[in-house]
């Protein structure tokens, strides 16, 4: 967050920040999407800055794509926000392909009227671990941990951005300012590298040196903080440049990924994340935790703000932290243990205790306020509907569609927003990896959408079939043949 102030706090610049949305993804070869594209709403029809949320909300069979496009965002984020891609996502790329493509499209929404579009794209593969790194990555490990004979990282390249702009009296056609598929120089068209670093051989020379360590560490080379240092210190500034720091700004504070690989911890009941805008809270389930009495008194007005809300989505019940007794901080401090608690009509209980829709409620409520209320917020949740009851996960989505200002993209196996949100937000994956993703034509605005899906997923009437069909007597057989497992 520092670097952020550093880079754009000033005051005159922060009051022009730009609203951005999420307007287009592409998806290739990444886990099992041959092509994937989907177009959001606001790509569509153009919404004015702070006036009407965007919902994106995909619909399909188990192993179909929805969590692939969940992980694809989870892999922007961390790129834009100058983190290295964690390992796990080296399995993302197909099996059968020597590389996945991910691009994504912006609309960045100035309150002068101006309107940018940015896309931005790049590649990742899989790259075997050397001995040296591998001993690097294991060092911590325990001595019965089982280290794997080959680990893998993701290499991310061939980053490429392109801008247009258009209104308040500017007009540029979409221009590439940014390829770094060149291998001689940081990075290509000439004249841009040129506008960047004006040309200084010991600058160019310390841009190679960054990008190849930031392959190394599964960063983009672009959205770097050492490279974005670079670029200031040359003096140079022109808008490719403001956009990359704006879009930075952005993937730090306002633009938030909620995947199985995290919300998997709720139901192993291992911790209960909460999700903040600042970093994510883990209370362990079976031990307490110790604050220091300033980060408790902070964490504290957070869950008093949360338990509000909470207590008029779930009726009667309320979150809080239970002191345990005084403890002293790892750093020397004074502090106190405490207790993720939960109360229902004043019955306290351990949060471990609530079930696991409750639980992941809570755990991601402090977002889901933030993208109702900050036009500017992205917030992207996979299984959304995990746990929560039908009618509350139609509340919620109509609330947000009516009244909410951020953007919320969401996967889902619950067909209840079937029925209650405009059906423009809604998208469904298909058996076709070559075409994943599909919107159902020919609905009309008096069809049920929920009946509609399930009378396309018995008779196929689409342009693309939907769904798998399944056999009832060949499941039959199955289960029966394995009685002796």
């Amino acid at each position: 967050m520092d670097f952020e102030k550093d880079f754009l706090m000033t005051e005159s610049h922060a009051e022009q920040l730009p609203t951005v949305r999420i307007k287009q993804i592409i998806i290739e070869n990444f886990k099992s999407v041959k092509y994937g594209e989907i177009l959001l709403d606001c790509g569509k029809q153009f919404v004015p800055c702070g006036t009407k949320s965007d919902i994106l909300g995909i619909y399909g069979q188990n192993g179909s794509g929805k969590t692939a496009l969940i992980e694809a965002l989870s892999i922007l984020k961390n790129l834009m926000a100058g983190a290295g891609v964690p390992s796990a996502y080296a399995d993302c790329v197909a099996i059968d392909a020597e590389y996945s493509h991910l691009c994504f499209t912006f609309d960045l929404q100035y309150p002068s009227g101006e309107i940018r579009e940015l896309e931005y794209s790049f590649k990742l593969n899989k790259v075997k671990l050397s001995d040296e790194e591998k001993e690097e990555r294991y060092k911590h490990a325990p001595e019965d941990f089982p280290i794997p004979e080959t680990a893998y990282r993701v290499h991310i390249f061939d980053e490429i951005l392109k801008l247009s702009c258009k209104g308040n009296n500017v007009k540029m056609t979409k221009q590439l300012f940014v390829d770094t598929s060149t291998d001689n120089t940081p990075f290509g068209p000439a004249n841009k590298l040129k506008l960047f670093v004006n040309n200084n051989k010991d600058t160019i020379l310390s841009l190679m040196v960054n990008k190849k360590l930031t392959a190394e560490k599964s960063r983009s080379f672009i959205f770097n903080k050492k490279t974005l240092q670079i670029f200031k210190d040359s003096s140079l500034y022109s808008i490719y440049f403001q956009v990359l720091l704006e879009m930075r700004y952005f993937a730090s504070l306002y633009f938030y990924v909620i995947d199985t690989k995290s919300t998997g911890i709720i139901r192993l009941n291992f911790a209960q994340p909460i999700y903040t805008r600042s970093a994510p809270l883990h209370f362990p389930v079976n031990d307490p935790l110790t604050f220091s009495e300033e980060d408790y008194n902070d964490v504290n007005s957070i869950f008093e703000k949360l338990s509000n809300v909470l207590s008029q989505i779930v009726p009667g019940l309320k979150i809080g932290l239970k002191k345990l007794g005084e403890k002293i901080t790892p750093d020397g401090e004074k502090g106190c243990s405490v207790e993720l608690v939960s109360y229902r009509n004043d019955i306290e209980l351990p949060l471990r205790d609530e079930s696991d829709g409750v639980r992941k409620i809570i755990s991601t409520l402090a977002l889901f306020v933030a993208a109702y209320n900050d036009q500017s917020f992205t917030l992207a949740i996979d299984e959304f509907d995990a746990g929560v009851f039908e009618y509350l996960l139609g509340e919620l989505l109509q609330l947000f569609e009516k009244s909410g200002k951020g953007q919320f993209i969401f996967t889902s196996h619950n067909l209840r927003p079937l029925e209650v949100i405009n059906r423009k937000f809604l998208v469904f994956t298909t058996t076709n990896p070559e075409n994943r993703y599909y919107r159902l034509k020919g609905i009309g605005k008096t069809n049920n959408l929920r009946d509609t899906y399930f009378r396309e997923i018995i008779l196929g009437e689409q342009d693309e079939q939907i769904y798998n069909k399944t056999k009832q007597y060949k499941i039959e057989a199955a289960l029966q043949k394995a009685r002796d497992f």
